[in-house]
């Protein structure tokens, strides 16, 4: 649960106008003015790296451009932040002057590096496509460092607007949040930050879906159904409302999976995935899935997902990841026993990892044939549990995954269209690998395949 600030309330946020249009479409608008948000601006990346981006997503360090320029002031902000920080200093309680305004000193100095790396990433990018420069993975480590200090910066900035609505911290959380809900990130601090802006009267359609989005992935359910309730039914989108249809079992999952949480382990065994888009961190659940994380880890210490695509990325539900075709058709030498039916499962929630099966005639999965293949949710998804093995969940990453590319290999192409390669997996790896395995309990191909 987002705990609510009750100071943000003493204040007359005429910064509020900047960042809304007022309601455009029932109680929220779907766009922010020129002024506020880098949503018209487009990464250097993301628009020049064709090879690295796809049409339709500004993917190159998850608009990292866009989001310098946000958090950089414009000409007129430093008088608006000054009028701000003078208000604050007028009429915030004595003890919250001092941390306030080190918080604000301190998102100052996080922008100027994070502009810093974002042009470092630029003139690198300008090298390479012209030729003075064949270092791609270059170009690469320098926006995985500019994600990461976006992300930092982003963490600033909440903390800037905890006390008060700095013009500049306010104008970057509604790019980044804006980013987000495109890239389907939905973890804590998209639900802190959308919620922060709803508290302060920001009233973008995108924010109030992310916030709803981000409760049901984060567990704020009371501020995800209260949401939903005043959303209205145009502005809602499908996933929305397929979730809303599921809120219950969402909500239940979600308590569900806090209990295994708090009894897990220290240190669980993880699988570390460098990507072309940066690094994802998953923890693996051993005692729940014991025989489908070992079948994972021995393929992964086998250097087995080393250069495989994520050949099918389907924007707010999952990415496919595990076929040497790379295209989804491959069959595994050996079938695993599903494990989705012991007396204690993991729960499929945002960024949980699902093993992969065949499906059958009546779109029910075959059961006992998962293999290699295996899926990273973007959103929760209930009825997986039902059929699916889910054996571990990203702790750190979300964002890259996030950013990768989305593909979908049954698409027709169209004449003349450009298709972008996918982005794939460079190299896994084990963390906290277990001295010993559980036994691989695989199954009968021939029992388990019509």
């Amino acid at each position: 649960m987002i705990a609510r600030s009750p100071f943000k309330a003493r204040f007359l946020v005429c910064l509020v106008a900047a960042l809304s249009c007022g309601p455009a479409r029932g109680v929220f608008s779907q766009e922010a003015t020129g002024q506020t948000s880098a949503a018209g601006q487009t990464s250097a990346a993301g628009q020049t790296d064709a090879s690295e981006d796809h049409q339709g997503h500004n993917h190159g360090a998850a608009g990292g451009a866009a989001a310098a320029e946000s958090a950089t002031a414009p000409i007129d902000s430093a008088a608006e932040t000054a009028a701000m920080i003078k208000e604050f200093k007028e009429k915030a309680p004595p003890e919250l002057i001092e941390e306030g305004l080190a918080a604000a000193e301190e998102f100052d100095a996080a922008a100027d590096e994070f502009k810093a790396k974002v042009l470092q990433m630029r003139q690198h990018y300008i090298l390479f496509v012209n030729g003075f420069n064949e270092d791609r993975q270059r170009y690469r480590t320098l926006r995985n460092e500019s994600r990461e200090q976006m992300n930092q910066l982003y963490r600033k900035a909440l903390d800037v607007i905890e006390f008060f609505p700095h013009p500049v911290a306010m104008r970057y959380v509604v790019t980044i949040l804006e980013q987000r809900f495109k890239h389907d990130v939905y973890n804590a601090e998209t639900l802190e930050g959308a919620a922060k802006l709803l508290d302060y009267g920001v009233r973008l359609r995108y924010v109030a879906l992310a916030a709803a989005r981000a409760g049901m992935c984060a567990g704020d359910f009371p501020l995800a159904e209260s949401l939903y309730q005043n959303l209205q039914e145009d502005e809602i989108e499908d996933q929305d409302k397929a979730m809303m249809i599921q809120f219950d079992a969402i909500q239940k999952q979600f308590e569900t999976e806090q209990e295994l949480l708090r009894n897990d382990p220290e240190k669980l065994p993880q699988v570390r995935l460098k990507t072309t888009r940066g690094e994802i961190i998953a923890d693996l659940y051993i005692d729940q899935a014991p025989s489908t994380v070992a079948h994972f880890i021995e393929l992964v210490e086998s250097g087995f997902y080393d250069g495989l695509d994520f050949f099918q990325v389907v924007e707010g539900l999952l990415a496919l990841t595990g076929d040497p075709l790379g295209d989804g058709s491959s069959r595994p030498d050996r079938y695993l026993a599903d494990e989705h039916g012991r007396d204690v499962v993991r729960m499929p929630l945002a960024g949980s990892l699902v093993m992969a099966k065949l499906p059958g005639a009546d779109k029910d999965f075959i059961p006992n044939t998962a293999g290699t293949q295996f899926a990273i949710l973007f959103m929760p998804l209930p009825s997986i549990s039902e059929q699916q093995t889910v054996f571990g969940r990203i702790v750190k990453g979300l964002d890259v995954l996030g950013a990768l590319r989305r593909v979908d290999p049954h698409k027709e192409k169209k004449k003349g269209e450009v298709v972008l390669p996918p982005d794939r997996i460079l190299e896994a790896e084990i963390l906290n690998r277990p001295e010993t395995l559980p036994e691989v309990i695989y199954a009968d191909p021939a029992v388990a395949l019509p």
